[in-house]
């Protein structure tokens, strides 16, 4: 069952991978006929809809075709991508330049590209779970590294999940008791680079093709499905704290806390339960 999970991980690699040439968003992305339609596989489908989803959602705050600009920086190396490219690219980032129809997809500019960093990961994990239930595992913790889903309990007790303290990533600031539901942070201190003493994060803002800076360390949303915690995670970081609790209070059965560059903890109002 466990090598089956990692099977199903590399299965998913090979469909919404951004930088593997082998994958269906990659060909997709790099295809040279992006004004006409595409046959998309169910999975891929799927993902992009709800990517549209949530990039309506937050009005462009997040925006799943943010692909140009995310693909100028690499966060290995401890150089800042050319300005100039990013203005340039800028102009090639509207999730309204996808066209999503009857299992197709078509792109109105031939230079944007979708990136589903922010929510492939809350979809695998998602699936990773029904798998698991279908061969009737009662118990188990999946972790694909800032998404945390749960199935069922822990020996008849919750599963206790930490949330990482963003001063000092060792230890945890609040810990949480979880059943059968899914914990995503998104949060400033995964990747990074430090250059000239100022700190570069992955989470970009679509406008500005440089990562927000709105005061906050981290979101951390708890919810059902891991993929609307993966997305609603970098939306509400997006949005920042106020326009993000807003958003998070109007939505049933979801909650979050917001971890500012002070260590403050602000909750959305079903948090504490």
């Amino acid at each position: 069952i466990l090598n089956n999970c990692f099977d199903l991980c590399k299965k998913y690699e090979r469909i919404f991978s951004t930088n593997n040439k082998k994958s269906e968003l990659y060909k997709i992305n790099h295809s040279s006929n992006k004004l006409e339609a595409q046959e998309l596989s169910n999975d891929l489908y799927k993902v992009i809809k709800q990517g549209l989803y949530y990039s309506d959602l937050s009005k462009g705050s997040f925006d799943i075709t943010i692909g140009s600009i995310s693909s100028l920086w690499d966060f290995k190396k401890h150089t800042l991508p050319e300005d100039t490219l990013i203005q340039q690219h800028l102009h090639d980032v509207s999730y309204k330049n996808i066209v999503l129809e009857n299992h197709k997809i078509r792109f109105l500019n031939t230079e944007t590209m979708i990136d589903l960093g922010a929510i492939a990961k809350g979809y695998i994990a998602d699936q990773i779970k029904n798998y698991l239930l279908k061969e009737n595992v009662k118990s188990a913790l999946i972790n694909l590294g800032g998404n945390i889903l749960c199935v069922g309990q822990k020996n008849n007790n919750p599963f206790s999940i930490g949330i990482t303290d963003p001063q000092n990533t060792n230890h945890s600031i609040l810990s949480l008791n979880i059943n059968n539901l899914s914990i995503v942070t998104s949060g400033t201190y995964q990747r990074y680079i430090e250059i000239n003493s100022k700190k570069y994060h992955n989470i970009l803002n679509p406008s500005t093709g440089y990562c927000y800076d709105n005061d906050l360390s981290s979101v951390t949303i708890v919810s059902k499905s891991s993929l609307q915690g993966d997305a609603l995670s970098t939306v509400c970081f997006a949005l920042g704290k106020e326009k993000g609790l807003a958003l998070l209070n109007s939505i049933k059965n979801v909650s979050g806390c917001f971890i500012d560059d002070y260590n403050q903890i602000s909750y959305s109002k079903n948090f504490k339960k």
